[in-house]
């Protein structure tokens, strides 16, 4: 059977039964709303003195916010692909260096294409970053084919010359309007193709909606333009505070830096230019204030999405989560970029906002360990529906009903781009404490499970880190060498191999395929349309 008669037959498999004998339940509606590079500090009800996000905070003080939320993987790549298999990268084996996309078996496993076979109209608008993503399996898709949209989409993506606006969240926010509520006049305007990738919503099923924005990601804040076009959101709002902008703490500028926190031979603290802005207070507060504008305009679109879905009569059946693909590093430590396992990296905004909970139950401030990895399974356990054994996450139904439950202590998490001259980085997180190893720097291997094994067989690493998060929140005080703490530090080590051993699985196993095979797999009504999604190739970097 080849790729697309296999993803066909698990689209048309029978649905499975949500419990036999029950009367029958209406499924809820999901809206997920990704943002790109979003630190954990950059919302209203995340603490940040100056950000508006009346919509964002909203969802939060009805819902459910998760104070202790991170990805596994720094990056967005690898992270975006985690969030829809509810795999490690070990596991899904998607990275940077990969050169490969996910097969049409993981593909049929996926949050999307779950929830697909069990009756839903699934959409998909925004950044596509993941290889093996199969556009026309969604009902309705209003994105690029892979890499950045950038904060003028249209030029590289002309799937997006119907917008009226010109600016990304605007344009994002024009898609969802039409999924949820469809304007002929929207539709008319992409063209005779439309139908193939706008198609209109059936009313009779319920819906789930990913909107995966790229802000606050430099690849969008750092390509406005100011135009006299722009809303004034982005020409000129929080100019006037601008000199406010809180510098993060444990910010150095590159000025101050003395002595780099890790050893040159272990990382060069080399970066691409779209992070040069952490060079310099000055610069940073002006990126800071993009970043404000942007968050401000997502916030917005939520807002347009809660009134479409009240209006709709569908807001008190429709589950909606806001988080971020991953963080990033503002100068703490005098680094910028992310990939680091640092927390400002790997520590994003989560909030689930269910209205169909009991009002004693938002409103809520969790401080349990969640990932990413935990979202799909969530999502569909929430829906009533049993997640893929493949998906390694865990429900977090139970915590969010206030449910009796032995939650995990710690977890795994892991850089392995070899780009701009990071190493392979391996970690664990507790509430408490951080340990994070470091291997030497090298090339991909020409097998890529090497790297995916490494660390399971004894090897040593080149540098290593420990930190009492607990007393030293801010990562500053390496304890690896305190004879104090060498008890913690092997224990940490071991823990660190059997969390990678646990989310590595089979070792011998590489379900992925090469990205041209992915590539070369396009049916026939879609042949046509792919040309819209991009008139270039995918975008690199982070």
């Amino acid at each position: 059977m080849n790729a697309l008669s296999l993803c066909t037959a698990l689209l048309l498999a029978p649905l499975t039964a949500l419990g036999a004998g029950d009367a029958p339940k209406q499924e809820p509606n999901v809206v997920f709303i990704l943002a790109d590079d979003q630190r954990f500090d950059e919302l209203g009800c995340t603490g940040h003195p100056l950000v508006k996000t009346p919509n964002i905070d909203r969802l939060a003080r009805d819902g459910t916010l998760f104070e202790n939320s991170f990805v596994s993987s720094a990056s967005c790549l690898p992270n975006r692909t985690s969030l829809l298999t509810g795999q490690w990268e070990r596991r899904h084996t998607v990275g940077w260096n990969s050169g490969s996309a996910l097969a049409a078996e993981q593909w049929g496993d996926v949050l999307p294409m779950v929830l697909k076979r069990h009756g839903y109209t699934v959409a998909y608008l925004g950044k596509n970053h993941t290889p093996g993503l199969r556009h026309w399996d969604f009902d309705y898709y209003y994105g690029n084919r892979l890499g950045h949209l950038g904060f003028y989409p249209k030029a590289a993506q002309p799937i997006f010359a119907n917008a009226a606006a010109d600016t990304q969240p605007e344009i994002l926010g024009e898609g969802a309007g039409n999924f949820l509520e469809a304007d002929a006049h929207f539709v008319e305007r992409a063209g005779e193709r439309a139908g193939v990738f706008l198609r209109e919503r059936s009313k009779d099923k319920p819906f789930f909606l990913y909107v995966c924005f790229n802000v606050p990601h430099s690849a969008g804040t750092r390509s406005m333009q100011q135009r006299p076009t722009d809303d004034a959101l982005y020409r000129t709002a929080y100019r006037d505070v601008e000199s406010q902008m809180p510098l993060p703490p444990g910010y150095l500028a590159e000025a101050d830096v003395k002595t780099p926190k890790l050893p040159l031979d272990i990382y060069s603290g080399k970066q691409i230019a779209s992070y040069d802005y952490r060079r310099t207070p000055e610069a940073l507060r002006e990126q800071r204030v993009r970043i404000c504008q942007t968050v401000t305009g997502i916030d917005r679109v939520v807002g347009q999405i809660l009134e479409q879905l009240k209006r709709l009569g569908q807001a008190d059946n429709t589950i909606i989560v806001y988080s971020s693909d991953n963080g990033i590093l503002h100068g703490e430590h005098g680094y910028g970029g992310k990939c680091l396992l640092y927390d400002p990296s790997i520590r994003v905004p989560l909030i689930i906002h269910d209205p169909r909970l009991p009002a004693d139950r938002q409103g809520r401030r969790m401080k349990e360990l969640v990932v990413s990895q935990d979202v799909a399974p969530t999502l569909l356990d929430l829906c009533g529906i049993t997640a893929p054994a493949t998906m390694q996450g865990r429900s977090l139904r139970p915590l969010l009903r206030g449910e009796p439950v032995e939650w995990r202590r710690d977890f795994f998490c892991e850089s392995l781009i070899l780009l701009q001259d990071y190493p392979v980085i391996q970690g664990v997180r507790s509430l408490d404490w951080k340990y994070i190893r470091y291997w030497p720097s090298q090339k991909t291997p020409d097998d890529y499970r090497e790297l995916l094994n490494l660390g399971l067989n004894g090897e040593s690493p080149a540098y290593e880190e420990l930190f009492h998060l607990a007393a030293d929140p801010l990562e500053q005080t390496n304890l690896a060498s305190d004879p104090k703490q060498a008890v913690r530090l092997q224990a940490m080590r071991t823990r660190c191999v059997e969390l990678l051993r646990e989310t590595r699985g089979d070792p011998q196993a590489l379900p992925t395929i090469p990205v041209a095979e992915w590539a070369s797999e396009t049916p026939g009504g879609w042949k046509d349309v792919l040309p819209l999604l991009s008139r270039k190739n995918a975008a690199k970097g982070e």
